[in-house]
């Protein structure tokens, strides 16, 4: 859940506390006059430089409960900016910082020597990815060697450890991504030929490509991080927007430019500790202003021009999170790979890592690493809770990204904290929220999904491949259907789950809108896991966070439908179960105009009136390079899907059957950290390409597709306003543009 004002209000008293000069919240000094006129849009009716004197003098006298939404608004978008800024990368140096950076990072000297490093820092590409196009950040670190984040480098490879497996051609590195570079520009982007390593306990991977001799690796510093507290440090990397924090405020900070290299300067705190993948480790903090893309930045020291740490996550106006290169150099495997500056005494702290890897395993959690005998910043002892870090960077001037391991990260502290992990299966509902949705797990009289519903036409499930089946979850053998090894059953609807996605795929349904007896208003949400199947091929709810949904895949309202109020209620609890949801950005969800109102729009105006029936199959599209995703409260790792299709049968009012294709990509996942705009809306798609897309078997559907015959309206070229990899789509802005 988003933090309230409060809870902001107190984490930016500490962190303003932190960055203000000589740590005295009095010395914070607002922007001069004139320099606040482009943010009243937000703050309405109240002065936005009156709403900064307001909300300090708040801090300062203790009465943070009391600090307005505007106040704590202009803080964050004035305040948090000046003392932790960025800037653009241009040509070969950085534009100028303003005050209190101006001496620090705007001598000639010092520009030269932060800039030489910039032609080894690279924006990590995902070449052919339609819907990702590029994953974080990288930099070189020894001989043909790229240095980058696990949770990235899983969006283009399998395993752990050594034992790894790269997609050839999966990805890239693109040096020269600045804001002035042109779009054709190719003159520095390269191929990433392999994966040497990603490392079992550190979110950390090594990747191979073709190095040109020009290109000297960075020089990673081997102090301890004790001895680093305090040190001026820039992160340099590529920014991505998060769609979990306030999109607004980034394009403000950010001056709505994304994707490209910035520098992010800050200063590196205590060290503390943090979820990662399985283990909790002790990260190096900093609070420079990081955002998604920042995930596999170098944090480099100002002073030495060494790099000092991995960033690789954040808690909005808590803290960054970076792997200390200290930590690295302790590892006997690394230290004829990489450029580091000495030699330090090995540890085998994470052999066990190593070896479960080898094995294929998961390693318990070692024993902690030494950390430093030093008091944590008050940033990192706030005890306010909020949802946890973000994987790659958080929007709140201080704050890597929980392990959302899609590449993302917001360091602008925007990037939230996850709540504690609720019991496996079960999803409490917020406190404010009553709970009605019970449902009886003895699952014996579930009839499930009906394929003579539509009468004139059979419409079975579809078919998966035999190469798909051996990641399909089976039934157990005393809770099938019809002696279904894969179908589980529910009211009026069933699915197949893809047990390595952890979500089906696909859920088939039976919509009868003509039985539609009032159940009254939806009130609290409980999920529960689905007893006959394995618990480790569903998603639970430690992957849902704030503004990522439980995203039903069978609607609640088109199983909600019997004879008898008992009936439709008992359908409409049905559907809450994990296997029938996935994850999914909430706008994206929550949009009544996208996704839900299609098969209302065909079943209100194109099923046949006397029944007005229809048959609904949808599901994610399962693709190779979607982002991994994980928050601090996983145990596990699992792709985020970005497009989902929707398969929509009916029987035409003169009683023909109709079957349209649907291909939606989640518009608000443009600004997942590392995913640019993808945003084909509602298209349109033919059955065929839908098959061929999603290697499910429609049987005969195709037979009735209208769009792929060229429907009554024309030609299909008449029809088609694109194709892609010669998939035809046909862009639905209203329900008159679909073609039934």
């Amino acid at each position: 859940m988003p933090l309230s004002t409060t809870e902001r209000a107190v984490r930016l008293k500490h962190l303003l506390a932190q960055v203000a000069p000589d740590n005295k919240l009095e010395n914070i000094v607002p922007p001069p006059v004139g320099k606040t006129e482009g943010l009243q849009g937000p703050f309405e009716s109240m002065d936005p430089g009156a709403a900064i004197d307001r909300g300090l003098e708040k801090l300062q006298s203790n009465r943070e409960d009391s600090a307005s939404e505007p106040e704590v608004r202009a803080l964050e978008a004035i305040v948090m900016p000046k003392y932790r800024p960025v800037v653009f990368v241009r040509g070969s140096s950085y534009e100028d910082v303003d005050s209190p950076w101006t001496d620090v990072l705007n001598p000639a000297v010092v520009k030269k020597q932060i800039s030489a490093l910039f032609p080894a820092i690279g924006r990590i590409e995902l070449p052919g990815s339609f819907s990702a196009p590029y994953a974080g950040t990288g930099f070189v670190v020894g001989n043909g060697l790229l240095m980058t984040n696990r949770h990235v480098a899983q969006l283009f490879t399998t395993g752990l450890g050594t034992q790894v497996r790269y997609r050839a051609g999966g990805s890239a590195i693109d040096f020269k991504r600045q804001v002035d570079t042109p779009d054709d520009d190719r003159s520095e982007y390269l191929k990433i030929v392999s994966v040497l390593m990603i490392h079992p306990y550190w979110d950390m991977a090594l990747l191979k490509f073709e190095a040109p001799p020009e290109i000297r690796p960075l020089q990673l510093s081997t102090a301890s991080p004790d001895t680093l507290l305090g040190r001026n440090v820039v992160v340099v990397g590529y920014p991505a927007p998060d769609p979990r924090n306030d999109i607004a405020l980034q394009d403000q900070i950010f001056h709505n430019q994304f994707y490209v290299k910035r520098l992010q300067p800050g200063k590196l705190r205590p060290r503390a500790s943090v979820q990662s993948f399985d283990y909790e480790v002790s990260a190096l903090t900093h609070d420079c202003s990081t955002l998604g893309g920042n995930s596999g930045s170098c944090v480099i020291d100002v002073t030495t021009c060494k790099v000092v740490a991995l960033h690789f996550a954040g808690e909005y106006l808590k803290a960054n999170y970076s792997v200390p290169m200290w930590e690295l150099a302790r590892d006997k495997r690394l230290e004829d790979l990489i450029n580091f500056d000495g030699v330090v005494e090995h540890t085998n702290d994470w052999d066990a890592a190593w070896q479960a890897a080898e094995r294929g395993e998961r390693a318990q959690q070692p024993a902690p690493p030494p950390r430093p005998a030093i008091a944590q910043s008050p940033v990192i002892q706030s005890a306010v809770s909020a949802p946890g870090p973000q994987a790659g960077g958080s929007f709140s001037i201080c704050a890597p990204t929980a392990n959302f391991t899609i590449p993302v990260y917001l360091s602008i502290s925007i990037g939230q904290p996850s709540l504690g992990a609720q019991p496996a299966g079960v999803a409490a509902p917020a406190a404010a929220e009553v709970e009605k949705v019970v449902v009886d797990q003895d699952y014996s009289d579930r009839p499930g999904y009906d394929p003579e519903f539509l009468d004139t036409v059979v419409v079975p499930l579809p078919k998966i491949l035999p190469e798909m089946e051996k990641i399909t979850a089976r039934v157990h053998e005393d809770a099938r259907r019809n002696g279904d090894p894969y179908e589980l059953a529910y009211y009026h609807y069933s699915v197949y789950m893809n047990s390595a996605r952890r979500t089906a795929w696909f859920s088939a349904a039976n919509v009868d809108g003509k039985q539609r007896p009032g159940i009254g208003a939806r009130e609290g949400d409980r999920w529960y896991a689905d007893t006959r199947i394995v618990a480790s091929a569903q998603l639970t709810q430690a992957a849902f966070e704030h503004g990522i949904d439980r995203g039903h895949l069978t609607r609640r309202d088109d199983t909600a439908w019997g004879s008898t109020v008992d009936e439709a209620v008992l359908a409409n609890n049905d559907t809450f179960h994990f296997t029938n949801c996935s994850l999914q950005v909430s706008g994206f969800n929550r949009g009544k105009d996208r996704w839900q109102g299609l098969e209302q729009f065909l079943l209100e105006q194109h099923a046949k009136k006397d029944k007005r029936r229809m048959i609904v199959i949808t599901g994610p599209v399962f693709a190779d390079d979607d982002p991994p995703y994980q928050n601090d409260k996983m145990k596990y790792t699992v792709q985020f899907p970005l497009k989902f299709w929707k398969v929509c049968v009916l029987v035409r009012e003169y009683g023909s059957p109709s079957a349209t294709g649907f291909l939606l990509g989640q518009p608000d996942a443009k600004t997942l950290p590392g995913v640019e705009a993808f945003d084909v809306g509602a298209s349109q798609m033919t059955i065929a390409d839908l098959q061929d897309l999603t290697k499910l078997d429609f049987g005969d559907l195709k037979n009735y597709d209208h769009f792929a015959q060229g429907g009554a309206a024309g030609t299909i070229e008449g029809l088609v306003e694109s194709t892609i990899a010669g998939q035809m789509f046909r862009r639905i802005r209203a329900g008159t543009d679909i073609v039934v």
